[in-house]
């Protein structure tokens, strides 16, 4: 199995805690290198860069703080995993982050990303805070859930539009 990080760069010590976990359990995965400069690049130019990377990854663990919601690249990728039949979906995975104020379990939509919303039969979704203990079980029922053709997804929304010009990491 092969894991694609999505995340928005505010959340970075969240991802790499998340990678030391994906480590130390043997789990492949990417996440877009630090040391990647995308200031002064087209939109349009990332997000193709970005998907090329997700080709090969079964799932998609997409780190949700509490701006992740406004981020088009976040949406532009999970739309992509949502994108086909079983045969070339992916698992999603949605991480909460305890910065966002509520829980898997009482979850605050106006602050959650709609392509989550709009799949949460699909997605499986995990706290921040209990990754450690169900890190592998998570990941295999959203993978499980990719092969699984009684579970239908809705990705009819269209994507976030990105933003027009260059882009300047401000976070």
């Amino acid at each position: 199995m092969k894991v694609f990080i999505s995340y928005h760069r505010a959340d970075t010590k969240a991802r790499d805690h998340i990678e030391d976990l994906l480590k130390d359990n043997d789990i492949t995965f990417y996440a877009v290198p630090k040391n990647v400069n995308f200031d002064g690049e087209n939109h349009q130019h990332i997000k193709d860069t970005i998907l090329q990377e997700m080709d090969g990854c079964d799932v998609i663990l997409c780190i949700v703080g509490k701006d992740t919601y406004t981020r088009p690249h976040v949406d532009w990728e999970l739309h992509e995993a949502l994108k086909g039949d079983i045969k070339t979906r992916r698992g999603v995975l949605a991480v909460m982050l305890e910065n966002r104020g509520d829980s898997k379990n009482n979850i605050d939509y106006a602050t959650f990303p709609n392509r989550l919303e709009d799949n949460e039969d699909y997605i499986v979704i995990e706290q921040y805070a209990s990754l450690q203990d169900r890190l592998k079980e998570a990941l295999k029922e959203a993978l499980d859930n990719s092969w699984n053709r009684d579970i239908q997804v809705n990705n009819r929304r269209p994507p976030m539009q990105l933003r027009q010009g260059k882009y300047f990491d401000i976070n």
